[in-house]
């Protein structure tokens, strides 16, 4: 085993005069103890004894104080060289080394700086007693973390554009002297004196952060761009449609050229864009012009505007990664109703446009193939569970009603169960249960969602109709929990899923989730299956969300009501489902009376219900009611109604073709669609959210009117 070399070390004290003076005091004593037994007997054994210890003594302790003599000698010289080292080491890295560096106490006082630092700074001495805030922009609280014992802490700042200083990622960055190099700031803990000292180093990192933010700035941009509404135009006019695509593929490509992207056409009305992330940049601080360059084309009587809609990822990774982010974007942008930019970035999904209200298509082929498909997962399915948002409305009722129907009919023989997940002490729901009679199909189909977990197996099959925010389903322990999910909607998706669904028809255009439901039973072979019952609720629910036929609809919604009146669904009776009571008229009185116009176009109302009618009204209901009504009033192009409920408020918006209520609303959270959209905010009183709801109304408003100049 190897001895390992210690390091010498001083002595703690010095020992030199305590020693010399305890070996002279035993010599002394010696020396007279011996001359003693010399007089008394110059012949006895004890005077040879006594002189043999004095000269044992005499050798052995002067060879100790010799030996221990030399060695102080030694380390004096050792500490000696080295002090004169540490001397000419300071000196050197003061006044030779090119690293800035001072010294600050606990404080922010600067003390010494060094030669390197007074050049930077132009000080004449390197002993100052200024903040150090004075020259680097940051407090001596930004440096240390934590009280306690001082230790070594890196910074986490930069400096913007304009010198000031913002969280960067590596460390503080601060420009220094007259070029505006910058600097990056590392600081070391030390106690000298008793107290607590910093030494502050400033690494040059200019070239460095140079080159990171051209990397930034040229960082490649993947994005897609389709037509989205041409085909639909040419359906309303009588005019080649290809003129105008050809119109807006010019269009695109300066707007391209002008950025210095690359825009290529890989099939039919569609492109792939390439640009720099700092071009990208100027695009987003446009706000996307190209969208209202795009506008501007007209097909036929110059009534009907042509749009476009863009995915773009802003993701790192390969190419492949950012393709498939740029396209699922896209995806995104085309559900929300087109029109508009999705920009897909690390931190979620951001919107762009949305301006103008998208026209209802034919959704025939989608609906067939929509529904062979969900029939063939509900048949490789252990078990079914349908679930819609809470609180559910007659669309949301009789959205589950016709998907278990489809499920129930698509297992056949099999034992799989179906059940859907309801919140039955909903006013609505009972309304609908009185409809549905007594029926022993029905007795074991609805379960609630404290019971419905226990539902959950590994091969489940989750369908998730009238909403597609996972938070706000009835039961969201049992979307966390299954692997196979589809959702059917027609409200405009807000983010990316987190997870993959097997089945994901998320169609905008439509007018109610009860319209895909019904046009994916008829498109099944099981179209002679729904019950005159279920049939009412599906017309029920369509009647609800186009408002008895006179909003959202199109020759799709008339199509699927036929079918629906084909099997027993007749309005005479669904109308039955929309009577008021007297509390509900008397809410509609209030909602009214306390109506405001906003900026001239838009109207505001509020209700603050109180415990008594809150237990005999639905306030979402009512509150949606409200803002129906008030859209009526001469022009209005949009309206909101707030409730409060709780600790919360509600609100619904509605409008017409001048405003997409659903921007403003998902500035509050919500979502819903161009025309029809709804938020709730938690925690916070009516003034408050009152204030929130003009604000985001205010910034939509406000870039309408940029947009438009």
């Amino acid at each position: 085993m190897k001895n390992k070399q210690k390091t010498p070390r001083a002595p703690q004290y010095d020992a030199r005069l305590p020693f010399a003076l305890c070996y002279a005091i035993g010599v002394v004593l010696l020396a007279a103890l011996e001359i003693l037994c010399y007089l008394i007997d110059p012949k006895n054994e004890f005077v040879f004894y006594g002189l043999a210890l004095f000269a044992f003594y005499a050798i052995v302790g002067g060879a100790m104080l010799l030996a221990y003599l030399l060695r102080v000698a030694r380390l004096r010289e050792v500490m000696l060289a080295a002090e004169d080292m540490t001397t000419e080491i300071s000196d050197v890295f003061k006044y030779v080394i090119d690293l800035p560096y001072a010294i600050s106490d606990s404080r922010g006082n600067v003390k010494v700086i060094n030669r390197a630092l007074q050049d930077l700074l132009s000080f004449k001495s390197p002993i100052c007693n200024v903040p150090l805030s004075t020259f680097c922009a940051i407090s001596i609280h930004d440096i240390i973390r934590s009280t306690g014992e001082p230790r070594e802490v890196r910074f986490a700042r930069a400096l913007d554009a304009h010198g000031e200083v913002v969280p960067g990622a590596h460390g503080f960055h601060v420009r220094l002297g007259h070029d505006g190099r910058r600097y990056e700031l590392v600081s070391y803990a030390m106690r000298l004196r008793g107290q607590d000292y910093y030494m502050i180093t400033f690494h040059d990192v200019s070239d460095y952060l140079e080159l990171r933010e051209k990397m930034e700035r040229e960082s490649p941009i993947v994005g897609y761009i389709v037509l989205d509404n041409l085909q639909e135009l040419a359906q309303y006019v009588r005019v080649s449609h290809r003129s105008a695509a050809n119109e807006i593929e010019n269009i695109l490509k300066q707007w391209a050229s002008e950025m210095g992207g690359l825009l290529r056409e890989y099939d039919r009305d569609k492109f792939l864009l390439v640009c720099s992330a700092e071009a990208l940049q100027r695009c987003v601080e446009d706000n996307f012009s190209i969208l209202n360059r795009v506008r501007q084309v007209k097909l036929g009587d110059n009534s009907f505007p042509v749009t476009i809609s863009m995915g773009i990822s802003t993701l790192g990774g390969s190419f492949k990664d950012r393709e498939a982010a740029a396209s699922a974007a896209l995806d995104i942008a085309l559900q929300r109703g087109g029109d508009q930019v999705a920009i897909k970035k690390a931190d979620g999904v951001t919107f762009f446009g949305g301006r103008v209200k998208t026209i209802q298509s034919n959704t025939s082929i989608i609906s067939r193939v929509n529904s062979n498909q969900l029939c063939s997962l509900i048949a490789q399915a252990g078990n079914v569970i349908i679930m819609a948002h809470r609180n559910p409305d007659f669309d949301a009722i009789g959205a589950c009603i016709g998907a278990a129907r489809l499920a129930m009919c698509a297992v056949g023989k099999s034992k799989t169960e179906v059940h859907v997940v309801m919140n039955r002490e909903c006013e609505d729901f009972r309304i609908c249960a009185e409809h549905l009679g007594n029926h022993a199909i029905y007795d074991e189909l609805f379960v609630d969602a404290h019971n419905a977990l226990d539902l959950v197996r590994s091969d489940s099959l989750l369908i998730i109709v009238d909403v597609n925010n996972v938070n706000i389903v009835e039961a969201p322990d049992v979307v966390k929990n299954v692997a196979n999910i589809a959702i059917i909607d027609h409200h405009r998706q807000f983010e990316v899923f987190d997870f993959a669904p097997v089945l994901s028809y998320i169609h905008p255009t439509a007018s109610s989730a009860s319209e895909l439901i019904a046009e994916m039973i008829e498109q099944s072979p099981y179209s002679d299956e729904l019950r005159k019952e279920e049939a009412t609720l599906l017309l029920a629910g369509i009647m609800l969300d186009t408002k008895n036929f006179t909003h959202s609809t199109g020759a799709q919604t008339f199509s699927a009501v036929h079918y629906l009146y084909e099997k027993g669904a007749h309005t005479n009776v669904t109308r039955l489902f929309f009577y008021e009571t007297l509390d509900e008229m008397i809410t509609a009185s209030d909602f009214g009376s306390r109506t405001r116009i906003y900026r001239g176009r838009v109207a505001i109302t509020w209700l603050n219900t109180d415990n008594t009618r809150a237990e005999k009204i639905n306030e979402r209901v009512a509150a949606a009611k409200a803002a129906d009504r008030l859209l009526t009033v001469r022009g209005i192009d949009a309206s909101f109604a707030l409730v409060s409920i709780g600790n919360s408020v509600s609100i619904s918006a509605r409008s017409g073709d001048a405003i997409n209520v659903q921007i403003i609303m998902e500035k509050l959270g919500g979502g819903g669609h161009f025309d029809m959209a709804g938020a709730q905010i938690k925690d916070t009183s009516l003034t408050y959210a009152c204030e929130l709801l003009k604000g985001a109304i205010d910034d939509y408003l406000d870039n309408e009117e940029a947009e438009r100049k």
